[in-house]
């Protein structure tokens, strides 16, 4: 159930791009020769005017077909015959519409659950932030000279690279409105043990004791546990939720680094894993939470767009980790880990209200990444097209179309090999 509903949200976001260039298209008179849904062999389709709209078999995405895009056209109306202004238009219609798309659903999303705002609900004794002067109703403008537009999730990101150096940090005073600079160390947190899984939540978002995910570097991957697996005994403890496993790994035994023993529960049957060995884990933290509120149309239109602009800014702070080392190749996702992401947003034991709300929440967010990531201008994406044209406008000229298609050509191999890589990724992650 959760892999067809990832796979139907996954092709709306993706008809979504296709509608923004079709659009375009219609708009500035370039001739549409048809506009799919889905993908593979035709099962019906129909003619309106001058464009064929059809359904195709497999279920994913779509595509628009334009007279002259990829060959050479006589037609007056044809693509490549077109103003530069236009052409532009027509392909970033596209992204444009995934990044609209995503405002729309955050809009809605955070009307309903409220949204992180950047002023400071919590600060705990040995808060960084707290010994620098901040104090509780002060707002956080800004960390290590990023402004922070969705404070919980750009702290969350900027402090998943840190590397424990001094940081400059501006705040708002509550009781002044003075914006103040100071100097604050990140502190690191206290010391735990994992053994390198997520686990299924319940209706009250509390962790169980069921597998959902499990990290690429798990001991539990390499002794054999799987996906779905239900944790019932470490070290011979029964355990029943997370805060259970938790609290066997980090208080009850005494000999944290010693390898143990896991008791699984598998299509009924009792396995038993031994000879796991946890890892211990620490992170940077300013040791805070931030208000959360549920504000008036205005406000949530602010938070919307903060929202939007901080995940397209940390779009491009995660592929500067893939260059600079800070994340690895074998973090990366693909179109399968998408699909386990959604998917997994679909529980059966959460209320409906809520898995409508994750889903939205989380199919604005890939919305974004969809329409950021077509604009860089890598063949075979719309952003390759935008700087063949930027090229035109500045030589004057346009590039010979066997060229303009050689580089789509071998763009697309590259792009359909990273798929393929990506696989190797996401199957044992999502799906093993």
């Amino acid at each position: 159930m959760g892999i067809l509903v990832a796979l139907v949200a996954l092709s709306f976001l993706i008809l979504i791009h296709e509608l923004g260039h079709f659009m375009a298209a219609k708009a500035v008179g370039i001739k549409v020769l048809e506009f799919s849904i889905f993908m593979g062999p035709k099962l019906f389709s129909f003619r309106r005017g001058e464009t064929q709209y059809s359904l195709r078999l497999i279920p994913m995405g779509g595509y628009v077909k334009l007279e002259g895009q990829d060959e050479a056209s006589d037609d007056s109306r044809s693509f490549s015959k077109q103003a530069i202004w236009k052409r532009a238009l027509v392909i970033g219609a596209g992204p444009f519409m995934n990044i609209l798309l995503a405002f729309v659903l955050a809009i809605g999303v955070l009307a309903s659950a409220g949204y992180t705002t950047n002023r400071i609900a919590y600060l705990g004794e040995n808060s960084p932030l707290k010994a620098a002067g901040v104090e509780v109703g002060d707002r956080l403008i800004s960390y290590a000279g990023r402004r922070l537009f969705e404070p919980g999730s750009d702290i969350s990101i900027l402090l998943y690279a840190e590397n424990g150096a001094p940081k400059e940090i501006v705040y708002e005073d509550a009781d002044t409105g003075e914006r103040i600079t100071r100097t604050v160390t990140p502190a690191r947190t206290q010391t735990v043990w994992r053994l390198g899984f997520t686990a299924v939540v319940n209706e009250k978002g509390e962790g169980t004791n069921e597998i959902q995910m499990i990290e690429d570097n798990s001991p539990l991957r390499a002794a054999g546990v799987r996906r779905g697996d239900i944790v019932v005994k470490v070290d011979g403890i029964p355990v029943s939720n997370t805060r259970e496993i938790q609290q066997v790994l980090n208080v009850t035994r005494p000999d944290k680094e010693a390898p143990l023993t896991i008791e699984v529960l598998r299509d009924g049957k009792t396995l038993v894993f031994e000879n796991i060995k946890p890892y211990a884990y620490s992170a940077y933290t300013l040791d805070m939470r931030f208000e959360r509120q549920k504000g008036n149309f205005f406000g949530t239109i602010g938070a919307a767009w903060n929202f939007s602009v901080s995940t397209i800014r940390n779009v491009f702070v995660t592929l500067g980790w893939l260059f600079n080392g800070t994340v690895s190749f074998r973090e990366l996702s693909g179109p399968v880990g998408i699909i386990g992401s959604v998917g997994s947003v679909v529980q059966e034991k959460q209320p409906v209200s809520d898995i409508i709300l994750n889903l939205v929440y989380l199919s604005a967010f890939i919305s974004i990444n969809l329409g950021v990531m077509n604009l860089l201008p890598i063949p075979a994406l719309d952003g390759s097209i935008l700087l063949i044209l930027l090229i035109e406008k500045i030589r004057g000229k346009p590039m010979p179309q066997e060229k303009v298609g050689l580089i789509s050509m071998i763009g697309f191999m590259l792009l359909i090999g990273l798929l393929i890589a990506t696989l190797f990724n996401d199957i044992p992650r999502w799906f093993l």
